[in-house]
């Protein structure tokens, strides 16, 4: 498995994110080969969410923060942008979360989150996403986690990543256990007017270490991470 690292500019005049100096993340990229099918993480361009909100899938849900007035359809579509826009403008050392297009073979696929509170101190991460219907079925949701996991471990630094499923969403619980993550614990959370039982998985990265070969990844490469960490609040190296 080869990471490889850069700060340059990568195709960033093709969008509309500020440019890798003044905004490292819009040259932040993943790229992977799962099932024989090239994958690719990149940083979410103002020019992608018309495409991300005509494959938002209905049971992806929405944040209640970001609601707007309207009907549900046009909350969930105006929802996908305030996300990724909210994302962009509160990102800080102490709160941040880095919003990822998934592109398979070429294609829009879905979305890709990973965020963290405090994570200078505590060094652990949470992922979420969603994918749209017609991409499900092929082994993507595992390795666009699987990426964003690779990203947090070896160049960030993470001792452990998080992850929230309603109870009940066997989908992304199963996606959960195929990556070794272990229950953790639940809560009860208010989601869109009603009360949900979220169960919490955990994957430290000892246990990473010893699973990730068996991901199912290859020609796993990562540009841009190095110049993204003091957004993040860490060093060289993720220290």
């Amino acid at each position: 498995m080869n990471t490889a690292q850069s700060a340059a500019p990568v195709d960033d005049a093709a969008g509309s994110c500020p440019g890798v100096a003044l905004w490292p993340p819009s040259g932040l990229r993943i790229t992977a080969t799962s099932r024989g099918i090239p994958l690719m993480l990149r940083a979410v361009r103002d020019e992608d969410l018309p495409g991300l909100v005509s494959i938002f899938p209905p049971d992806a849900g929405y944040d209640p923060a970001l609601a707007v007035g309207g009907d549900l359809a046009e909350v969930e579509r105006q929802s996908v942008l305030r996300h990724v826009w909210r994302a962009r403008a509160e990102l800080a050392p102490q709160n941040w979360r880095l919003t990822f297009v998934v592109e398979a073979a070429g294609e829009l696929a879905g979305q890709q989150d990973v965020k963290a509170t405090a994570f200078p101190e505590r060094r652990i991460v949470e992922t979420s996403s969603w994918l749209g219907e017609s991409f499900r079925g092929r082994g993507i949701a595992k390795a666009m986690r699987a990426m964003v996991l690779q990203l947090a471990f070896s160049e960030f630094g993470a001792v452990a990543a998080e992850a929230d499923s309603v109870d009940g969403n066997d989908a992304a619980l199963g996606v959960s256990r195929s990556l070794g993550y272990s229950p953790c614990g639940d809560t009860y959370d208010m989601h869109q007017g009603r009360v949900e039982h979220m169960l919490w998985t955990r994957l430290t990265r000892d246990r990473w270490a010893l699973l990730r070969q068996g991901y199912g990844l290859s020609d796993v490469e990562i540009t841009g991470a190095r110049a993204c960490l003091p957004l993040l609040g860490l060093g060289a190296g993720g220290a």
